[in-house]
């Protein structure tokens, strides 16, 4: 990694949609060593995917949810528990953690009675617990290149 594909990441955190001729006059090198820089930085794991942004709220989901739980004690509850997490499409991420609770997890519901119904209350056989923060207004939004500036000074 050098000063050129720090440059890269950079440009395409803030628009992932950049073409490699944009990508290649911000940064100084022409199309095909952008392109190849990338293949690169693809096949090496250190870009993997693109994603899209959208607003949930805008398509009917307005409520998001981020909850901790811990599982009772046996691996047929815990194997039920993670069954839920991958069979519920309203379950967005789900992350086993050190601290509090064992696992925490994202969802995205129309409104709190959804949230009740198709999370809550479902959940409740599997856990020993539901703790919930429902996200009222965001402080700051989610910002990768400050991060990618710090790794890129301690090259």
């Amino acid at each position: 990694m050098d000063e050129i594909d720090f440059k890269l990441l950079e440009l395409l955190l803030k628009d992932g949609r950049m073409t490699f001729k944009e990508l290649a006059n911000q940064t100084g090198i022409d199309e095909r060593l952008a392109s190849r820089r990338l293949e690169k930085m693809t096949r090496e794991g250190i870009i993997q995917g693109f994603t899209v942004s959208i607003d949930w709220a805008k398509l009917g989901l307005s409520t998001e949810i981020w909850i901790g739980t811990r599982t009772g004690i046996g691996e047929e509850l815990r194997n039920s528990l993670f069954k839920f997490f991958k069979d519920s499409p309203n379950i967005i991420r789900v992350d086993s953690t050190v601290g509090s609770y064992e696992y925490v997890f994202q969802a995205m519901c129309k409104n709190l009675k959804d949230f009740r119904f198709n999370i809550a209350t479902p959940l409740e056989p599997y856990t020993a617990g539901l703790s919930s923060s429902i996200i009222t207004s965001q402080i700051k939004q989610l910002d990768y290149v400050p991060l990618l500036n710090v790794l890129k000074k301690q090259k």
